[in-house]
């Protein structure tokens, strides 16, 4: 596939939100592009849905389940917020399966209230003035959206937590939960926008590219095992998939130009 991966064709930085909104965001960043020469992004997938400023306008990116080619305009300062999986259909008030690989304008979501937002973030004069105004709408609102769905933050740790290549068992999980395998299915749909097994999937990739920007000094094979894939050749078949990538070729890159990408939000400054 054609296309930088997205972050690294600008200068991308991370850092945490708010406090109360940490249990639904997980992260405000920017993407600065104005020394880029690519039109053209790769966006990999990581479970989650964000509001994003291109630079001339506010979208949805749906939660994604393979790579997506991306168009911005050259120079942009691209500034976005970052939901936890599972957690944007509360705000978005619809199911996500209606927004996977999708990117949609935030008025088809918001209706009026994106459009006052737009005004906000448009006379907005920096990247940081424009992430302050992401955050303070969404704090606008936090007392109608309420806390985040326990259920949901479960599954989310299930998916993530879980290293074993072959995943959980669905019929155990919904059984544990004290639900049928089709209400399961039902809710991971509507909050993740796909099955849980594709969010282990994801959330796995998402695992690998913790390691490689760990400067992990181990095989191939090694990252595999830790990641929780069966072997190297599993590892392989899914990067590529997720990526348009090699294992090798993202870990070059991830050491070379991203070595602190994934270390905790909080981290790093705006």
């Amino acid at each position: 596939m054609d296309g930088t991966v997205s972050q690294f064709a600008g200068i991308y930085r991370e850092r945490a939100p708010d406090a109360a909104l940490r249990e639904h965001v997980r992260c405000v960043w920017v993407n600065d592009l104005s020394e880029s020469q690519t039109e053209w992004i790769r966006v990999v997938p990581d479970g989650c849905a964000d509001i994003v400023w291109t630079g001339t306008s506010l979208t949805v990116a749906g939660p994604d389940n393979q790579c997506i080619l991306d168009r911005l305009p050259r120079g942009s300062v691209v500034v976005g917020v970052r939901f936890h999986p599972g957690a944007a259909s509360a705000w978005f008030g619809r199911p996500l399966s209606e927004l996977v690989n999708s990117r949609v304008p935030l008025a088809d979501v918001w209706r009026s209230d994106a459009d006052r937002l737009s005004d906000k973030v448009a006379a907005s004069c920096s990247a940081q003035e424009i992430a302050a105004a992401l955050e303070t709408f969404l704090l606008s609102r936090l007392g109608e959206v309420g806390r985040p769905d326990r259920e949901i933050a479960f599954l989310r740790r299930t998916a993530r937590d879980n290293f074993h290549p072959v995943g959980v068992r669905l019929h155990r999980l919904a059984a544990d939960m004290g639900i049928s395998e089709r209400t399961l299915r039902r809710r991971c749909l509507g909050a993740f926008g796909y099955g849980f097994k594709t969010l282990h999937r994801v959330l796995r990739f998402q695992q690998f590219l913790s390691l490689g920007a760990q400067s992990f000094k181990g095989s191939l094979a090694e990252v595999a095992a830790r990641a929780g894939y069966a072997d190297q050749a599993h590892m392989s078949r899914e990067v590529r998939r997720m990526s348009g990538n090699s294992p090798g070729q993202f870990v070059a890159q991830l050491q070379g130009n991203l070595a602190d990408l994934f270390n905790t939000a909080s981290a790093s400054e705006l």
